[in-house]
């Protein structure tokens, strides 16, 4: 049986215009290699209908394809760059539970973010820590799909860089005990 994560993905963003950008290349692409000739070419610029030439069958597939691909472009890297930076926060939080310094904190609580899905605020784990000095430092997680205390034991890590707490990720899965949703 295989662990669900407990965090909110927003991978299905990304397939999504990824998804309409194809779908916008598509037409864009067939209009290119369709033929025309005389008896198919209706091509008109303020109302008035254009003669079949060559320069005018240029110009109407120009036309097509700046309005269809400009848009398949745009979207295509509005979802490549959320891949992007979803490997990049993967990773980065990879680097920080390998080389960071861990920490245990303490008081957790519930706290909602400012994104909204299905007129619902997605949930947060807030959560402190008070060092030697008597400092504390509190700490958000990524936005969750259920509360996760009644597994976490009062206590979460945390990992921080070593010269700056404030580049840190809290480990909520894990600190859990292994949670299976069946």
């Amino acid at each position: 049986m295989k662990k669900k994560s407990i965090y909110v993905n927003y991978s299905w963003v990304g397939y999504l215009l990824i998804g309409m950008g194809l779908a916008f290349f598509i037409p864009a692409f067939i209009m290119q290699v369709v033929s025309f000739g005389p008896e198919n070419f209706n091509f008109t610029v303020n109302g008035v209908r254009q003669p079949y030439t060559v320069e005018n069958l240029r110009m109407f597939r120009r036309i097509f394809l700046f309005a269809f691909g400009t848009p398949a472009t745009i979207l295509v890297l509005i979802g490549s760059v959320i891949f992007m930076l979803q490997r990049r926060k993967k990773k980065r939080m990879e680097e920080l539970k390998q080389e960071g310094q861990m920490i245990v904190c303490q008081n957790l609580e519930i706290g909602y973010s400012a994104i909204q899905v299905n007129h619902q605020y997605q949930m947060l784990l807030n959560c402190s820590y008070t060092d030697q000095k008597g400092d504390t430092y509190l700490f958000k997680s990524r936005t969750l799909r259920y509360d996760p205390r009644p597994y976490l034991n009062g206590q979460v890590n945390v990992y921080h860089e070593r010269e700056n707490i404030k580049n840190y990720v809290v480990d909520v899965e894990g600190s859990m005990s292994n949670v299976y949703e069946v």
